[in-house]
């Protein structure tokens, strides 16, 4: 029997047929912030649910190791020897299991697999390690870049035949939003303008993934916007559709002494609100503050 299963695998191999497929869903997200404490393996129940790791076996009934890697920025976290796992029972022909990253960074029993040997990770001990990550640990979240959860899968009786997923996390600070033209921040002197179109100027980090949106109030001469009725008062009057990361100087319609406040924001993104290649949800947005101009038709024009 043993000869037999021998000829299969390794006929197998030639064939170069995998016994084993992983799958990450999603395989990445994009994120403004990642906290340090986000992989807990002793309390694997406080991680957010980031992604689900769906590994079926192809082949024979068979017993199935597991290894997970962990880095950042290729600095090893979890290193290939850190965390092997070995199947509780042989999977069945055809079988599919599916773990969260829950299930997959601890030093514990999940449903499907146990520890093979010893495992005990401790993140923070181990970030503390890279002297790249020091000031990570102190202020709670890791600085841009990438994370990255690799997983390998093999027969336990073929180590030759495995197979291989990662789940990718790009963490980009979209930093703050700082407004230039036209007007002054809100209770400041209000400039005046009489040129259209408006071009509107700001600086802030272009992470790829963030859509920054634009948002014009109108208020008439006899009640300016202060910071008391930004909100209370007024019309909003214009909304960008889309990206306007770049800035925005298309045709806007302005009413001659009236005054207008403008705004940018951005979504945020954390490892509870994700961006997974989607527009985001504005959920807690990055936000400029608020600047004003009053608008003087031109009388000549």
């Amino acid at each position: 029997m043993k000869r037999i299963l021998f000829i299969f695998a390794l006929l197998l191999v030639v064939l170069n047929i995998r016994s084993l497929d992983l799958l990450f869903t999603p395989s990445g997200i994009q994120v403004n912030q990642l906290s340090t404490f986000s992989f807990d393996p002793v309390n694997p129940q406080s991680q957010p649910l980031l992604t689900t790791l769906r590994l079926t076996n192809d082949q024979m009934e068979q017993k199935v190791k597991l290894r997970v890697e962990l880095s950042w920025n290729n600095n090893e976290i979890i290193g290939p020897n850190d965390a092997i796992f070995i199947s509780i029972q042989n999977l069945a022909p055809g079988q599919v299991l599916q773990m969260s990253n829950r299930e997959l960074i601890t030093n514990t029993d999940n449903q499907y697999f146990k520890p093979d040997g010893s495992i005990n990770i401790n993140i923070v001990d181990l970030i503390e390690d890279l002297a790249t990550l020091e000031e990570a640990i102190l202020s709670g979240y890791f600085p841009d870049g990438k994370m990255v959860l690799k997983v390998s899968a093999w027969p336990e009786l073929n180590p030759a035949d495995a197979a291989y997923a990662s789940f990718t996390i790009t963490i980009r600070n979209a930093g703050a939003i700082n407004l230039i033209s036209p007007g002054a921040l809100i209770g400041q002197n209000v400039p005046s303008l009489s040129d259209l179109p408006v071009s509107f100027i700001w600086n802030s980090v272009n992470t790829g993934f963030n859509t920054q949106t634009l948002v014009v109030r109108e208020y008439p001469p006899n009640n300016p916007p202060s910071l008391s009725n930004i909100h209370s008062t007024g019309t909003e009057v214009f909304r960008s559709e889309g990206d306007v990361s770049s800035g925005f100087s298309e045709y806007l319609p302005l009413n001659g002494d009236y005054y207008y406040a403008w705004q940018v924001f951005t979504d945020r993104y954390d490892e509870y609100n994700p961006n997974v290649s989607r527009n985001g949800s504005q959920q807690n947005p990055y936000a400029s503050s608020w600047f004003v101009f009053r608008y003087k038709a031109d009388e000549g024009g």
